[in-house]
């Protein structure tokens, strides 16, 4: 027969067995969470995708078929000028340069050369009630799996891309007059699923939801692809626009171009004559 001391201590057993299971912490809570994590952190990423999107068949809104008709790129783009004003996301982390990823509990940064900008994603954790506009959005983030899903709203007066136009190709890298940028509307919202498909290149999927530009989610294709630099390559760089310093990456010709932004106005001055 067991004794008072031995039923007691059962008895605690078999409650203690009972409580449910304490919830594990979200990947991204603690410094030990970096070695379960993809390794999104050694190098940097250069891209190697176009930052132009394909022509699309998202329907459009009347309202942004409007704004595409009455469309002139000098005009239009306000970033194409000598004041370096940044396009905000997601052109931002498109133009040619690389993205260096940081880890903090919590937070996942991403340095962004060519604007020497930094997104500040914050892990597990929810927007504000009453966030601040910015040029690249409030951004949250959590793991599913092996692939970091980025939430981002409250942007600025940002410009992204709407399609192209129509009998132009696929032009000059940087500033193409092929493209059509125009503004958001106050519930613009992007999703990123960012994962590695292998251990030196990064996919970037983008949806854009946007009641006052498309119909429906306008999912950004070709899908954004990032190869990994490795030593002194992937060490980040300065970038200063106003200087000049406008060096970036071209896919198509495989190779790091510069191109005078007066030379660009000149060029899109002379498309729009004809």
């Amino acid at each position: 027969m067991l004794n008072h001391k031995t039923r007691l201590a059962v008895a605690l057993c078999s409650a203690l067995l009972a409580l449910p299971a304490a919830a594990a912490e979200p990947l991204g809570s603690s410094w030990a969470d970096v070695t379960k994590m993809p390794d999104f952190f050694t190098g940097n990423w250069q891209s190697v995708t176009s930052f132009l999107d394909n022509p699309t068949n998202t329907p459009l809104t009347p309202q942004a078929q409007a704004y595409i008709s009455g469309f002139k790129p000098v005009v239009d783009i306000p970033f194409a000028g000598a004041n370096c004003k940044t396009p905000g996301m997601p052109i931002v982390q498109r133009l040619g340069s690389p993205l260096k990823f940081f880890y903090e509990p919590g937070m996942i940064a991403i340095y962004i050369e060519n604007s020497s900008m930094t997104r500040f994603i914050k892990l597990n954790a929810k927007h504000p009630e009453q966030p601040n506009p910015t040029f690249l959005g409030d951004s949250i983030g959590r793991f599913e799996g092996d692939t970091l899903v980025v939430e981002s709203i409250s942007f600025d007066d940002i410009l992204f891309q709407y399609g192209d136009l129509p009998g132009q190709g696929r032009g000059p890298f940087v500033l193409p007059p092929e493209a059509i940028y125009g503004p958001h509307g106050p519930n613009l919202r992007m999703v990123e699923r960012i994962r590695l498909l292998d251990k030196d290149t990064l996919e970037d999927q983008l949806t854009i939801f946007d009641d006052t530009v498309w119909k429906e989610p306008y999912v950004s294709k070709p899908v954004q692809i990032f190869k990994r630099n490795r030593g002194a390559a992937g060490i980040p760089a300065e970038w200063v626009c106003n200087t000049g310093n406008i060096l970036a990456f071209d896919p198509a010709q495989n190779k790091t171009i510069s191109e005078d932004p007066a030379e660009v106005l000149k060029r899109l001055k002379a498309s729009e004559k004809h």
